[in-house]
């Protein structure tokens, strides 16, 4: 039984590692992001002898690395969109879910959703990679606060997992790959963009900032380490899990 649980893992693994697709939207986002970053630095630089001139001038951390954070999960949102928006709509697609309907009931952390949900956590590896270089390449130039680093990663693993678990929830809720990355990243466009704290100042709409992620992951970004937000997105990613694994168990109830 062990082994069969581990070849499934290694064949989620190998499904989305082995697309040449996926490789090469890396390769186009790093370059976006490295443009855009190389863009902010020779800005900054531009302005560095009219920001010393302000009484407490933003550092290297307020100047490039938040809005690298920020661009890092926005790209995110596309990446995840495409890649787990559709792992449970295809296999739908393809016949293959049929298999997953198969494997007997396990430990909660060996069943075929969190398979999926863990061989797709391996994509938090490439906005960390990029964050930690560059704050390793700037650290030379200037002060790196390597406590506020730390806490940009702590944000941008717990922001990723649960967009993963939302996007295999809602890919279960779909027939077809196309429609579930579009509807995926239809939903991850709209949170984020209510989620904006400009767009509710004129209505004075605040309770939107504990429901969306947005303005959790900005505070976990700036170093406001506090439990809620740490409970919304453990606890929103354990819950879109648990409804993604009751979508495809119901599914074997209409077969």
């Amino acid at each position: 039984m062990a082994k069969q649980v581990f070849s499934y893992y290694r064949k989620e693994h190998k499904n989305l590692w082995g697309r040449p697709r996926l490789w090469l939207i890396l390769s186009v986002l790093t370059f976006v992001i490295g443009w855009l970053f190389l863009h902010m630095l020779d800005r900054y630089l531009a302005l560095q002898p009219e920001l010393l001139r302000l009484s407490a001038p933003p550092d290297i951390h307020e100047a490039l690395l938040m809005p690298l954070n920020q661009n890092l999960i926005k790209v995110m949102l596309l990446l995840v969109a495409v890649t787990a928006g559709s792992c449970v709509a295809q296999e739908r697609q393809t016949g293959t879910l049929d298999y997953i309907l198969r494997i007997a009931a396990k430990p909660w952390y060996r069943l075929p959703v969190m398979d999926k949900f863990k061989s797709h956590l391996w994509l938090v590896l490439f906005p960390c990679a990029i964050l930690i270089v560059v704050a390793g390449l700037l650290s030379p130039g200037g002060s790196v606060n390597v406590i506020m680093v730390t806490a940009q990663l702590l944000a941008m693993v717990l922001c990723c997992a649960w967009l993963i678990a939302l996007a295999i929830w809602l890919s279960s809720m779909s027939n077809q790959s196309g429609f579930a990355v579009l509807l995926t990243l239809v939903v991850f466009v709209l949170i984020w963009v209510l989620g904006e704290q400009s767009v509710w100042d004129d209505y004075g709409i605040n309770w939107l900032n504990v429901v969306l992620p947005e303005q959790h992951f900005s505070w976990l970004s700036r170093g406001q380490i506090n439990l809620a937000s740490l409970l919304y997105f453990i606890g929103g990613a354990v819950l879109f899990l648990w409804l993604a694994h009751g979508q495809i168990r119901d599914t074997r109830w209409h077969q």
